[in-house]
C-alpha cells in the first residue's frame, strides 16, 4: 500500500467519524429541544452516577509499593530493574530525590553523582514517598565499587536483598 493510499483511507476515516460526531450531537439536540426534561434528567442521572464511583477515591493516600521492604540503616544491594541481565549494567545515583530520568543521567550532568554498577552495596539512609507510592525513594550510602562514599537517591525499585 503506497502513502497515497494510506492517506486516501485515513482521509475516509476522518470524515467517517466527523459524520458520526454530527449525527450524535444532532440527536443529542433533538432530544434537548424535544424532550428536555429527558435530556437534563440523563445528565444529572450522570453526574449522580460519576460523583458514586468516584467518591470513594483519594489520590493523596500513598499504599504500599509491592515488594519493597527496605529499612532504613540496613545493607542492601543496587540491581537495575531494567538491565535484564546485562553485563556491567549501572544505576544512577542523583543529587534529588525520585528523579524520573534517573537512568538517562550521565557521569557530567548537574544533578547526577555516579553511576553505580549492579552489585554495589548501599546502605539506606532515608526513604521517602513519591508517585502515589510509599517509601519509593531511597537515599543511600554507596559502600562499595566505583561510586564507594559516595551519597545521593535512586528509587527503590533499584535496591535488593543481598
Amino acid at each position: 500500500m503506497s502513502a497515497e493510499d494510506n492517506k486516501k483511507k485515513i482521509n475516509e476515516g476522518k470524515e467517517q467519524a466527523i459524520a458520526v460526531v454530527k449525527d450524535v450531537v444532532a440527536k443529542v439536540n433533538a432530544i434537548r429541544t424535544a424532550k428536555p426534561a429527558i435530556f437534563y434528567g440523563a445528565v444529572v442521572g450522570f453526574l449522580v452516577l460519576y460523583i458514586v464511583v468516584f467518591s470513594g477515591r483519594n489520590p493523596e493516600v500513598i499504599s504500599e509499593g509491592g515488594g519493597n521492604n527496605l529499612k532504613v540503616g540496613a545493607t542492601y544491594m543496587l540491581k537495575s530493574p531494567n538491565a535484564n541481565g546485562a553485563e556491567n549494567a549501572k544505576t544512577a545515583i542523583v543529587k534529588e530525590p525520585c528523579v524520573l530520568t534517573g537512568w538517562d543521567r550521565t557521569e557530567n550532568d548537574d544533578l547526577s553523582i555516579c553511576q553505580a554498577v549492579d552489585g554495589t552495596q548501599v546502605n539506606v539512609l532515608a526513604l521517602k514517598d513519591a508517585f502515589g507510592v510509599a517509601n519509593n525513594c531511597a537515599r543511600v550510602l554507596i559502600e562499595s565499587g566505583n561510586c564507594m562514599s559516595k551519597e545521593g537517591w535512586t528509587l527503590s525499585s533499584n535496591i535488593v536483598e543481598r
